[in-house]
């Protein structure tokens, strides 16, 4: 790399401004953080006192870890699209189309159980 392209690269306006944004979704970030350590104590409490999870909290949860990689993917390069407030905050909709993984079987009496291979 050359002189005359660092400085022209340096000089660079764009660069300079995504670093504040960069900035920013850093900060956002850590207030999304601290928000989710609520949600995660609410189900829990909400499961050990209901047995069962929250819908509307459920669904924060959701929104924020797809907000969180959101503002991961902006900050290491992956995306340019500036997550919220910026954009629309997330659907409640998983980050991958997978269904969630279901609980091995239990063998019955009738059915042995199988090694593991």
């Amino acid at each position: 790399m050359s002189d005359e392209q660092l400085k022209e690269n340096v000089k660079n306006s764009s660069a300079w401004m995504r670093l504040l944004f960069m900035l920013l979704f850093a900060v956002l970030y850590s207030v999304a953080e601290m928000v989710l350590t609520v949600v995660v104590i609410f189900q829990f409490l909400s499961v050990l006192i209901t047995g069962r999870k929250n819908a509307k909290v459920l669904s924060l949860g959701a929104q924020l870890a797809t907000y969180a990689y959101q503002v991961f993917s902006y900050l290491t390069y992956n995306s340019e699209e500036r997550p919220f407030p910026f954009a629309d905050w997330p659907a409640d909709k998983p980050l991958t189309g997978a269904a969630p993984a279901a609980a091995p079987k239990k063998a019955t009496a009738a059915e042995p159980a199988k090694a593991p291979a």
